[in-house]
C-alpha cells in the first residue's frame, strides 16, 4: 500500500468502519495513515482508542505507541491543534529559486498554508507574479528584492498566526472582505462574550489568475461564497 496512496485510503477506511458504526458521535478522521479522533468527552475517547486498536491490528496495520497523542499540541497533517487554536507547524522555506519549477513549488505550498494565516492576495502578488514570466520550467529564475520581502512576511506569518477551533454551541458565518478589490472570505464564528469577539477558522481566497480577464466584483464575490 505504500506505492498506492488511494488504495492505503480505502483499506484504513475499511478497517475502520466498525468504529465509526459503533460510535457515531465521534469525529475519527484519516488521512493514509494519520488518524484524528474527537469526541464531545474524554471518557468516550478513552473507549474509543482500545476498540480503534484493536480494529486497525485486526486489518493488519500496527500502531507505535510513541505515535499516540493523548495531550496538546496535536500534530495532524502540518498543523498543531491546540486546546483553543490550530496553528501551522514551522515550514523552511527555500530561498534559493533557481527555476520557474521551484517557484511554482514555493508558490504551492504558501498556497496551502493561506487558510491558515489569512495573506490576502494583494500581499502575495510579488510571489505570484513570478510565475507569469515564462513557461519552460527549467528557466533560468531568481526572487525579486519584493518576492523575498514577502517570503519574510509570510514566515513570521506561520510562526505568529493561528486559527480557531470551533465552538459546536456557536453558528458558523461566512464574512466577506473585499481588500484591495480581492474579495476575501472568513470561516468563522462570532460572539460577544469573547475578548475577540471573531474566531477565524479559516480563511478562503479566490486564484489568483481569474479564469476570465474582466469579472465584476459582484462575480468575483459569488464565485467566493461557492468555495466556502
Amino acid at each position: 500500500m505504500r506505492n498506492s496512496p488511494s488504495l492505503c485510503q480505502w483499506y484504513v477506511t475499511q478497517a475502520l468502519s466498525g468504529v465509526h458504526r459503533q460510535f457515531p458521535n465521534a469525529q475519527i478522521y484519516h488521512y493514509m495513515d494519520d488518524i484524528l479522533v474527537a469526541a464531545s468527552n474524554q471518557d468516550e475517547l478513552q473507549r474509543i482508542q482500545p476498540q480503534l486498536i484493536c480494529a486497525l491490528h485486526s486489518n493488519g496495520l500496527q500502531v507505535a505507541p510513541e505515535k499516540v497523542q493523548q495531550q496538546p499540541p496535536w500534530k495532524y497533517l502540518g498543523v498543531k491543534i491546540l486546546e483553543h487554536s490550530i496553528q501551522h507547524q514551522e515550514v523552511q522555506f527555500e530561498n534559493s529559486v533557481r527555476t520557474l519549477n521551484d517557484a511554482q513549488k514555493l508558490v504551492g505550498i504558501i498556497t496551502w498554508l493561506r487558510p491558515y494565516l489569512g495573506l490576502t492576495t494583494a500581499q502575495l502578488s510579488p510571489l505570484f507574479d513570478l510565475l507569469k514570466r515564462d513557461t519552460d520550467l527549467k528557466s533560468p529564475w531568481t526572487l525579486t528584492p519584493e518576492a523575498r520581502q514577502v517570503l519574510e512576511e509570510v514566515q513570521r506569518a506561520v510562526s505568529a498566526r493561528q486559527v480557531h477551533r470551533i465552538d459546536p454551541s456557536i453558528d458558523v458565518t461566512v464574512f466577506v472582505t473585499t481588500p484591495d478589490l480581492h474579495p476575501t472570505a472568513i470561516i468563522g464564528q462570532w460572539s460577544d462574550k469573547w475578548s475577540d469577539p471573531l474566531h477565524v477558522l479559516e480563511w478562503v481566497f479566490l486564484p489568483h489568475q481569474p479564469q476570465k480577464m474582466a469579472m465584476a466584483l459582484f462575480e468575483l464575490i459569488a464565485r467566493l461564497i461557492t468555495k466556502c
